[in-house]
């Protein structure tokens, strides 16, 4: 048994294969990941998994962005699907304050060259049949917004 590696990742969640990912990537050939039961077994396959460009932190909303192209990435290089489900993402704003905080990630999206605007009541329905806007103020959409299965 190995007694010693350049580096050791702990824990086989999302973040800990990711790092082994990337140092992978970086030349490493000397990494070993530790994980104690199965890999995703932890909090990683429970998450949410949503995935979205935007966030109120600029550094998040770069490696969000990073994150969603990685993901493409990944199944072309390996020809394994990571489980990304991409059908768009609606944001409500039902008050002047949301509306306000809406209008500023739209600029934000414009700025990083991501896709999100400002649809019509009409066409979220269209989006999403089942849904009621009627006392929505403010409708935006992120067309590459999403999930993915967090132990794809």
């Amino acid at each position: 048994m190995k007694t010693h590696a350049q580096a050791v990742v702990i824990g086989g969640g999302l973040v800990g294969c990711s790092i082994l990912y990337h140092l992978a990537k970086l030349g490493w050939t000397d990494v070993v990941l530790l994980e104690r039961d199965e890999l995703t077994a932890g909090s990683t396959w429970h998450a949410a998994a949503n995935i979205h460009g935007l966030h109120d932190n600029n550094n998040v909303t770069r490696i969000q962005h990073y994150t969603m192209n990685l993901y493409k990435e990944l199944e072309k290089e390996t020809g394994q699907g990571c489980g990304v489900f991409q059908p768009g993402s609606l944001y409500l704003a039902k008050t002047e304050e949301r509306e306000h905080q809406l209008r500023l990630q739209e600029a934000k999206a414009k700025y990083y060259g991501l896709n999100f605007y400002e649809v019509s009541r009409e066409q979220a329905k269209e989006l999403h049949p089942l849904a009621q806007f009627d006392d929505i103020r403010c409708i935006m959409f992120e067309p590459d917004g999403g999930n993915v299965d967090p132990s794809g």
